[in-house]
């Protein structure tokens, strides 16, 4: 039996990445809210401007500002994706993770250290390049390292750490507000001691052994190829176990895989030239149009159905329900009730396969948005002679019968995410791509993914304050029956299968 303790010690670092972003999402309700980043209600002082200098600044932002504010580590990460789409496969997996590593420990020192809010947004950006690098490597990274029996595991897994990280967000947050209208500062300083841990664990991990034998095969004969394919073996020795006998006979079947993926990558440049493009590494990942709707569509559709609004912005959507000062907390139910959620399908999605858990996921959130919006329909406001539109989020009500069923409505939606989309969308995506052009076309992937939540994140509030909450979440369930109809039309089943024949199936 293989020792996967190996295995198991560079996926924790490697998926770090997915942590550190989960840890912004967590924490980004609690930045942007009355009393931190925001003025309180009852500041008598001089709100800070872009360019003023000064710790204890509080700031009064309109709801574009904040929609900036917490899509820019978004933006940050669209750009970094592009620079992988071009240049990912050059290079290589563990280099990629490692600047992932140190654009998060610079990127969150910037941000909390800033005495002025331009500094913090540029903070914000620089991390943002860093959740870019990091998400995009990770599932490629785990995928081509992991044995094909616990790969789906694994990648997932990779989904239960970074609501690990939201969880730690939330938490971290409600701690932090307590202490002092600057708690915002040492959240995000947190999320730079952590990118440090991951920076130097990192290093100690062996390069991809399929990412060093494509390497070897495009190179040729020569002494580069002897030593790429002598690390391959090492690599693949560490991560079996120190089973070099196991990882020889991998490697075999390694070079044979390739090859094979070579050849159709040669197929795929001919698709191009002859279509007028470049033959060139990069543009190559189009010239398979069936893996590039399902992947794209599973990412832009797991996040135009809502999960980056209750996410970003949670603490706020728990006091519309009516929660008030109890709001923080209960944010840090819900990634609580995400962790256990995302932890059942890791558990179990390398046993009931990927389509069945997309498709129960997917139904959960369909009935629970459902409920949500007709939780919130219920909504007054307690100021006399203000519509809901036009009252402000702590001065929002619903009746207490309904507040409670909003907010179990709330646990099933973000339970259904974690059951299918969260989780299961990266599975399928670090499985369909071949081999040769897996980078560049993650990239795409990745690209719809950040740019789709850069969307949804900006204008969830605008959204809610031009029509109503009860209006947004509506759209967001019919989004939802959408999702279920593309998972059954065009979404395969790959549990079980090696990467090499998923590239085969995807192609026929």
């Amino acid at each position: 039996m293989t020792n996967h303790m190996n295995l198991m010690f560079a996926f924790s670092f490697i998926a770090m990445g997915g942590l550190l972003f989960g840890y912004m999402i967590g924490i980004n309700s609690n930045i942007l809210t009355e009393g931190q980043l925001l003025c309180a209600d009852d500041f008598t002082g001089t709100a800070g401007t872009w360019t003023s200098w000064g710790y204890g600044q509080c700031w009064d932002l309109s709801s574009v500002t904040i929609g900036l504010l917490s899509s820019m580590n978004l933006i940050g990460a669209m750009v970094s994706t592009l620079i992988c789409f071009r240049y990912a496969d050059d290079i290589g997996r563990k280099l990629e993770v490692q600047i992932g590593a140190l654009l998060y420990i610079v990127g969150s020192f910037i941000a909390a250290l800033s005495p002025m809010l331009w500094g913090v947004v540029l903070g914000l950006f620089v991390y943002g390049l860093a959740i870019g690098f990091a998400m995009h490597v990770a599932p490629m990274y785990i995928a081509e390292i992991s044995p094909a029996d616990v790969r789906g595991t694994l990648v997932s897994a990779k989904e239960a750490i970074i609501v690990f990280g939201i969880f730690l967000g939330f938490f971290t947050g409600y701690v932090f507000a307590l202490l002092s209208s600057d708690g915002w500062r040492l959240m995000i300083l947190v999320a730079g001691l952590l990118a440090a841990a991951m920076f130097c664990g990192v290093a100690y991990v062996p390069q991809s052994p399929r990412y060093l034998v494509l390497l070897a095969a495009r190179r040729g004969n020569g002494a580069n190829e002897e030593e790429e394919e002598e690390e391959a073996l090492a690599a693949l020795t560490f991560f079996r176990g120190g089973d070099s006998d196991e990882a020889k006979e991998e490697l075999r079947g390694l070079r044979s895989d390739v090859e094979m993926s070579l050849r159709s990558d040669k197929e795929a440049d001919g698709l191009l030239q002859k279509h007028g493009a470049q033959k060139t590494g990069a543009l190559a990942a189009f010239a398979y149009p069936r893996p590039l709707v399902v992947g794209c569509g599973l990412v832009i559709l797991q996040q135009i159905t809502g999960q980056p609004s209750v996410l970003y912005y949670a603490t706020n959507v728990f006091k519309s329900a009516g929660f008030g000062s109890s709001s923080s907390q209960e944010s840090v139910l819900l990634g609580l009730v995400k962790l256990v959620a995302t932890l059942f399908t890791v558990w179990r999605v390398d046993h009931y396969g990927r389509r069945p858990l997309l498709l129960a996921g997917i139904s959960m959130m369909t009935a629970a948005l459902a409920v949500v919006a007709a939780g919130f329909s219920t909504s007054y406001c307690t100021t006399p002679g203000l519509s809901t539109t036009e009252c402000s989020t702590d001065d929002l009500e619903i009746p207490q019968v309904w507040a409670m069923v909003t907010v179990a409505g709330l646990m099933v939606y973000v339970s259904g995410y974690q059951v299918g989309f969260g989780p299961i969308s990266w599975v399928i995506i670090s499985e369909i791509f071949p081999l040769s052009v897996r980078g560049s076309a993650l990239s795409v992937a990745a690209m719809a993914n950040f740019g789709f939540n850069v969307a949804v994140t900006f204008s969830t509030v605008s959204l809610m304050e031009m029509f109503s909450t009860t209006v947004v979440f509506s759209i967001f369930h019919v989004l939802s029956l959408v999702s279920i109809w593309f998972v059954w039309q065009f979404v395969p089943e790959t549990r079980g299968k090696t990467l090499e024949e998923i590239e085969a199936m995807m192609k026929a």
